[in-house]
């Protein structure tokens, strides 16, 4: 099956902003469904890490939900801004303009904001200030190291005799005041190359806390989503056990793939993000006309990857 028409975009005020719309295939229902905006992670292009906005866009246009991918001011093909914002502040105010051109386009007020790292953490940011945010489809967010945490990151090495042996060494080379350099690692001689950096900086818990109570109290589901690629998150329900004061209720699903790195360079984890996200904007949907949405939120177990046939070209 063929997914929607897409075609290529710019909006915005202060910067001309590039992006793709994919809208519904034929034939399908459109009524009343949320749009997607999908946010770039870091640097990278507004396809997504690996392509894999781009999948998601044309896998949700086959059930009627337009989407929006783009490039925030600087990356890609938008131009950069002429003001002085720093992103923090302008990745929010474009990812408004976003929402503001498919309302316009489409008529739409009900959007699910999507990212990988920086992108989660400016999809957050956005639904703070916008009430027309409904869903937050984060992957990698930020995750805060818990008691179980611990457990489980320490429990499997306290019984490895080279982990103590390699605490051991390390802790008597910093004694004697000693740096060893690591087999292949650059001395600092030769030609230095400046490569463009994100520093994420994950804000207090108090603070992200409030937040989400503040979700919780608008019913804002959210997809939370991690990959074995961030070091501070090790297991499923980490996410609930930092947050354990926050009533989700049925609006949290969190996952955990552990086998995946953090770009989703492996193609049965993509096609389980695809998979997904899909059945989750569908049930995320369907509550939204229900009084109880906990059966369809809730973190049920889910069947093992399959292939899809996504066009992901």
């Amino acid at each position: 099956m063929m997914h929607g028409r897409e075609k290529a975009v710019r909006f915005g005020t202060s910067a001309s902003l590039v992006g793709i719309v994919t809208e519904p295939a034929a034939g399908t229902e459109t009524a009343g469904k949320p749009a997607m905006v999908l946010l770039n992670s870091g640097i990278l292009h507004r396809v997504g890490s690996c392509r894999v906005h781009a999948r998601i866009a044309r896998a949700l246009s086959l059930e009627g939900y337009t989407t929006l991918r783009f490039d925030f001011s600087g990356i890609g093909d938008s131009d950069q801004r002429r003001d002085s914002l720093p992103f923090e502040e302008s990745a929010v105010v474009e990812t408004r303009e976003a929402m503001d051109y498919l309302g316009k386009l489409k008529g739409t007020q009900r959007f699910v904001l999507a990212g990988l790292c920086s992108g989660a953490d400016m999809a957050h940011e956005t639904a703070l200030v916008d009430q027309r945010v409904v869903g937050l489809l984060m992957l990698d967010a930020w995750a805060y190291r818990t008691s179980q945490y611990y457990l489980r990151h320490y429990g499997k090495r306290v019984l490895k005799l080279q982990s103590w042996m390699n605490f051991a060494r390390r802790r008597l080379d910093a004694l004697r005041g000693r740096e060893r350099a690591r087999p292949g690692m650059p001395t600092g001689e030769g030609v230095e190359f400046d490569v463009p950096k994100y520093v994420r900086v994950f804000p207090p818990r108090e603070r992200v806390e409030r937040d989400l109570r503040q979700f919780v109290d608008r019913k804002m589901a959210l997809y939370c989503l991690w990959t074995g690629g961030l070091e501070d998150y090790n297991h499923r329900g980490q996410y609930e056990e930092a947050f354990s004061s926050v009533p989700f209720g049925g609006l949290l699903r969190e996952e955990h793939i552990p086998e995946a790195d953090h770009i989703l360079t492996g193609l049965e984890h993509q096609d389980y993000v695809v998979r997904n996200t899909v059945e989750w904007m569908k049930r995320l949907d369907g509550a939204a006309a229900q009084v109880n949405g906990r059966a369809l939120m809730a973190n049920a177990p889910i069947p093992s990857p399959t292939p899809l046939t996504t066009n992901a070209r």
